[in-house]
């Protein structure tokens, strides 16, 4: 069944770079088995090749439809030049992988945005670009989430409410008015600031004493901007 929600990409259009571009980096998805029998041949193409062929199609027509977005809304946007960009074809390969190995919608949004950006002109140092597609692939939902709250705290009305509410206190008190115990399990909340913090995206701990006027800093790194303006299309 065709989704009605993404644009058509003309498959065959030449200028359809990041289509082909993904298309070459899975094609050893098909699924095939020297010397196995007709019926095994079967059993494994149904159940393991179709359900892997619909995952790809999805995952072309997710990035097809947005190089497609952004040559319609973009002012001098041109598909065709993106066959020479080496950043964007390696970033094309590196999500496509990524892509094929998660059913997760916010890690494909992610290796998306990711992809959009690139071919709009973020660029990336190579190492810097790998370490953040790895960090896609590793991250829950709920590092994104924890990690947006503290780039800017004075976007979340929950946060900025219970900052007024005190007169000095902890950081760790006013992220959890906006992240609740239900949403994020206490020790679900600590292993995933250590893991902000082991990769530098945030700045120290949250539970030292700081006066009400220093509740709401951001607490987000140079890096950790990055990342998040890497992922996210359009609002870092």
């Amino acid at each position: 069944m065709t989704d009605k929600t993404l644009p058509e990409f003309p498959e065959q259009d030449p200028r359809g770079v990041a289509y082909h571009v993904a298309q070459t980096a899975v094609g050893a998805a098909d699924v095939a088995i020297p010397g196995a029998g007709y019926a095994l041949q079967q059993i494994v193409g149904h159940f393991v090749g179709e359900p892997l062929a619909k995952r790809r199609e999805e995952w072309f027509r997710l990035v097809g439809g947005a190089i497609l977005d952004l040559q319609e809304r973009v002012d001098g946007f041109d598909p065709s030049t993106l066959s020479d960009n080496e950043e964007f074809i390696s970033c094309v390969y590196e999500a496509t992988h990524l892509a094929m190995k998660t059913h997760r919608e916010f890690k494909r949004e992610a290796l998306k945005n990711a992809i959009v950006n690139t071919a709009l002109g973020f660029t990336l140092n190579e190492s810097l670009r790998g370490r953040f597609i790895l960090c896609i692939d590793q991250f829950s939902e709920a590092h994104i989430r924890l990690l947006t709250v503290l780039h800017d705290l004075t976007a979340f009305p929950t946060c900025v409410a219970e900052a007024k509410s005190m007169y000095a206190g902890s950081q760790s008190s006013v992220v959890r008015a906006e992240i609740s115990e239900m949403e994020m399990p206490k020790d679900v909340f600590t292993n995933v600031l250590a893991d902000l913090e082991r990769e530098r995206f945030i700045n120290g701990s949250l539970g030292g004493m700081m006066s009400a006027g220093s509740l709401l800093n951001k607490r987000t790194t140079e890096i950790g901007d990055l990342f998040l303006q890497f992922i996210t299309r359009g609002e870092f």
